[in-house]
Parts: C-alpha cells; sequence; structure tokens
C-alpha cells in the first residue's frame, strides 16, 4: 500500500533524495540548508518557487549572457541583393532563438537554452515538471519546424505545469506547436468532409487515458468533429523573416484560434502564413455523441472555445481511467517502476481526491512517506537531460559564480549539444521527439549506445574537453576541481572520493570497486598537487559512468 501521509522529519540524504527527482539535484551544503527547515513547509516552496531561495531575478538577468558561443549574425547591410555580411559576435549574449530572431529556427539553440535554463534556475521544480510534460506531450522539431513555437509550448509546460490536469490538457490541446504535430490545423469537419482524427486518437491513447481505456473507435471520431478547425493564427509582426534570405520567414508566436468562418481579427496571417481577413470554415457543427453523452461543439458556454466541452469530458467523464493513466506516469517518472497494484489505486484515488489539481497532487505525492521509502531509493536510472545536467550543475559553478567570471563560467551548451546529436545519441532529442509516444523511461533509456554515449559526455564535462566555434576555442564545461569540487584540500585519495561521491550522489558503490578505482589511480603516497587534481577528474569521470551513476 502506498502510504501518502506526509513525513514530518528528513535527513539531509532525504533531502537530496527529493531534490534528485523533484529538480537537478542539491550539494551538501544547499542540502543542509534546506533540511533544516520543517519537509512540509520546505517541500511547499520547492513546488511553488516561492520565498528568497526561488527569486529568479538574477537569473533573468544572466539570460543576457547566458550563450558564451560566437554566433554568425546578419549585419544590418543587407541592402544589395545577394550581398550579406555575416560576422562572428563573440558571445556571451542571448541565445538568440526568440522573438525577433525567430527567423533562425535552430534547434541546437533552442536546446542549449533549455539545458542552460534547466541549470541555473532557482524554481528547478518547474524546469523539472516542464522536462516530464514535455516526455508526455512529445511533440518534435523535425516536423514543426519552428523552435519559437517549440520553446512557446515549453514555455507552456512551465507556466501550466502545475494546473488542474483539464486545464493544461486543453492548452495543451490549443497550443500551436501541438497542432501542427498532430495535424490539428488540417482537421476539416465542415460539411460533408471526414474529419483527421490524429490528435483526437493520441489526446486520449497517449494523454490523458491510455490504449482501450475507457474510449472506442467511436469516441475517437466523436472527439476528431469536435475538435475540428482547431488551429491558429498570427499578427504581421510575428511573421519573421530572415534577413539573407528574406522569402524564408517563420511566425515567432501563434494565437489559438477556431477556423469557423469568422474574423482572424487582430491578427492577419493563417496558420501557414497566408494573409486574410477571415478563417476558413472548418469547425463541424451540431451536436456529438462523446462517451456514451451528447454534447453541443458549437457551443462557447464558461468561455470555452467550440469543442472544448468535449477535450474537458475526458477527465470529467472518465475521471477514474484518466487519474490510472497520470498516476502510471507520475510513479514512473518520480517514485519508482515497480510500484503495485495497490500503489497504483492508491496514487489514483488520491489524483481523483484533488480534482486533478496537480499542484495538490505533487504536493501530496513528494510529501509522502511512500516517495521517501528506503525501497524507492535509487531504484530509478535517469533519463539523459536530468543525468548531464545534474552532472553540470554539480560540477560546473553556480550562476552567481559563473556570472562573476570573464569569460563567463557557462557551459558551452551549444558546442555540447554538437548541432543536436549528442542528445540524440543519448537517447532524448530534446524538443524534438521522434513520435507522439515520446521516450520510455527507466531502463529504457540505456543500452549500449546510449551508454557509450554517456561516457563521452561524462569526459567532456570532467576531463575538461574543448571544442572551437568561429575560431574561438571554449571549454565544453567550465570545472575547477581544486577550487570547486572541493571543500578542503583532500588529505587522502579516500578523502578525495569522499568528496566526490557525496557531490555527484551516484547509487551505491561497492566498497571493493571504489578501493579498486584509488589504487589504480593514487598507487602510492598521495599528494595534493596538480597530478591528483588530473586525477580527480579522472574518478569524477569513474563515477558518473559507472553502473550506480546512472541511477538516481
Amino acid at each position: 500500500m502506498a502510504v501518502l501521509t506526509a513525513i514530518t522529519t528528513w535527513t539531509v540524504a532525504d533531502v537530496q533524495h527529493f531534490a534528485r527527482r523533484a529538480g537537478f539535484g542539491l550539494n551538501a551544503a544547499d542540502a543542509a540548508v534546506l533540511q533544516a527547515q520543517a519537509p512540509g513547509a520546505a517541500i511547499d516552496a520547492w513546488i511553488d518557487g516561492l520565498g528568497a531561495a526561488y527569486d529568479t531575478t538574477a537569473f533573468t538577468a544572466a539570460l543576457a549572457t547566458a550563450d558564451v558561443v560566437t554566433e554568425p549574425l546578419v549585419s544590418a547591410n543587407t541592402a544589395v541583393a545577394g550581398s550579406v555580411d555575416v560576422p562572428a559576435v563573440p558571445g556571451p549574449h542571448p541565445f538568440l532563438v526568440e522573438g525577433a530572431n525567430a527567423w533562425r529556427n535552430n534547434l541546437n539553440t533552442a536546446q542549449a537554452l533549455c539545458a542552460w535554463r534547466m541549470q541555473h534556475d532557482p524554481y528547478a521544480f518547474q524546469e523539472r515538471m516542464a522536462l516530464f510534460w514535455h516526455n508526455l506531450f512529445a511533440t518534435g522539431w523535425h516536423k514543426v519546424n519552428n523552435a519559437a513555437l517549440m520553446l512557446k509550448q515549453f514555455q507552456l509546460f512551465r507556466s501550466q505545469g502545475l494546473a488542474k490536469f483539464d486545464d493544461l490538457l486543453v492548452a495543451v490541446s490549443k497550443d500551436p506547436a501541438m497542432c501542427i504535430w498532430l495535424d490539428s490545423v488540417l482537421n476539416n469537419a465542415s460539411g460533408t468532409n471526414i474529419p483527421n482524427e490524429n490528435y483526437a486518437r493520441e489526446v486520449m491513447e497517449l494523454y490523458s487515458l491510455g490504449a482501450d481505456n475507457g474510449y472506442n473507435q467511436t469516441d475517437i471520431t466523436q472527439l476528431a468533429r469536435a475538435l475540428s478547425g482547431w488551429s491558429f493564427t498570427f499578427a504581421e509582426t510575428d511573421y519573421i523573416a530572415d534577413p539573407a534570405s528574406p522569402t524564408t520567414k517563420y511566425p515567432a508566436d501563434g494565437h489559438f484560434k477556431v477556423y469557423d468562418g469568422s474574423a482572424i481579427s487582430p491578427d492577419t496571417r493563417l496558420w501557414w502564413g497566408g494573409s486574410a481577413t477571415l478563417s476558413y470554415a472548418m469547425h463541424g457543427t451540431g451536436t456529438i455523441s462523446l462517451f456514451g453523452q451528447p454534447l453541443d461543439i458549437t457551443s462557447t458556454a464558461n468561455g470555452w472555445a467550440k469543442g472544448e466541452n468535449a477535450v474537458r469530458s475526458i477527465v470529467s467523464v472518465r475521471g477514474s481511467n484518466c487519474a490510472q493513466f497520470l498516476a502510471k506516469r507520475l510513479l514512473t517518472h518520480f517514485v519508482t517502476t515497480g510500484y503495485s497494484a495497490q500503489d497504483l489505486s492508491d496514487v489514483a484515488a488520491m489524483i481523483l481526491s484533488a480534482g486533478f489539481d496537480l499542484r495538490a497532487v505533487m504536493k501530496t505525492l513528494l510529501k509522502s512517506q511512500y516517495f521517501f521509502d528506503p525501497a524507492n531509493r535509487f531504484a530509478l536510472a535517469e533519463g539523459p537531460v536530468s543525468w548531464l545536467v545534474r552532472a553540470a550543475r554539480m560540477l560546473c559553478p553556480s550562476l552567481a559564480s559563473a556570472n562573476g567570471q570573464t569569460p563567463k563560467g557557462y557551459p558551452a551548451w551549444r558546442l555540447v549539444m554538437n548541432g543536436t546529436t549528442t542528445l540524440d545519441q543519448l537517447g532524448m532529442k530534446l524538443l524534438d521527439a521522434s513520435g507522439p509516444n515520446g521516450w520510455k523511461e527507466h531502463t529504457g533509456w540505456l543500452n549500449s549506445n546510449t551508454m557509450r554515449y554517456r561516457t563521452k559526455v561524462a569526459a567532456a564535462l570532467t576531463l575538461a574537453e574543448t571544442r572551437s566555434s568561429s575560431g574561438t576555442t571554449y571549454p565544453l564545461f567550465p570545472t575547477f576541481p581544486a577550487t570547486d569540487w572541493f571543500s578542503s584540500p583532500p588529505a587522502t585519495a579516500q578523502s578525495v572520493y569522499d568528496q566526490l561521491a557525496a557531490r555527484l550522489q551516484p547509487g551505491p558503490i561497492p566498497a571493493g570497486v571504489a578501493t579498486a578505482w584509488l589504487t589504480a589511480l593514487w598507487p602510492s603516497t598521495f599528494t595534493w598537487d596538480a597530478a591528483s587534481q588530473t586525477k580527480a577528474r579522472e574518478l569524477a569521470f569513474l563515477i558518473l559512468c559507472s553502473p550506480s551513476g546512472q541511477l538516481y
């Protein structure tokens, strides 16, 4: 039975377990500060992002210098056709993928921005929830073909990731990237047209109920009709052109619109860029029967969009099925895959009793004795993005330290991504899922190829690998073991290991393995010198690459 009663005391080890699962880790010193607080209040503040510890002022200001890699910029001297000056502007500067720079449409830069935010955002839980929802509502840049819209969706997960689930489900259904990804923009049920069922099928099978769980083919067809015409428009000012290729344009933003033949004012462009004053008539009319209940899909009661009542009925009419689905996903990501049928039932019942209020659900789950049960500690294999970001948090300078350095002490995340191939090889191509079913978690993250690339990234992080961009050489990860990794100079090889293990927090490593590592690295007298500092890097590499280093 999942004991969902809240804990009343906790240890530093408990705090670190919580921080690994509900964020991207805390070092021992920061964990001790949190442990001094009552767990209930501390977990509430962590989830809500309230209090001085979660002030994002410095983080927001640092975004202006977050990208340390040189960036080719099109200059203002573009008057002569075919003659474009493209100088390399040295970093640091903002990640140039949003707003007026949407024409860049660069997945590599968008991934780098997300990684930087996960690493440095003091409100780590917001980033963790965004990553969780990105896997559940998996969407791919390769079809959306718009980095700005993908980042807009990721921001939706940040801002509404703790809303009521039916509100989040509606928001995702209206999201421009999702509308393109699962063909809502092509769903036309006006007149005798047959609706496109892609989104209606996946919103139930993958996003809210699970396969064959409370719906049938008739429900899919009826829901598709209800959601016909769900698309988006954008304003002329959102339509951004590449100065070097003016015919290449991308919308930097999109605004939800039901295409029912009505005016699209104040916007001027349809989803594919065509200029218009009226939307196409694509929305179906009349009444449907969904889950055996009649629904008027032209109703705008409660201020809802036409057909929105159908999306909300997934939760209101099939609440028990939906709660079971959500319970499975939350347990798999945050607690354990070894849950029993009773555990699943208990968590689903809690979700129902909370009225699908995700904030209340997460507070109950993450405060529970069940979550902190020793059997659930290091019971999950960590996903590659979380694993990499957590390692960077532990081994790279803090936000304040990095911002005070010259050059800035931030990872060169765009170069780490290596043109997006790094995350792809690690097993999670962030912002570019290969299909709407997302990525399998836990042991699904690990195979011979993904482990090979984990070792490559671990080497880049721990062994001070560099890479060049526009003639400038950058350390991929700014790490300083002699000063940053150790609270005091180690007096013994064992002290090097103890401090690194406390920082990296792998699962339990057999004592014989640790002893063998230390004997191989320091076969004779230990001296804390430059050679030992290099060996400390090698030891950090071994810990990250070990089987225990994949658990959290």
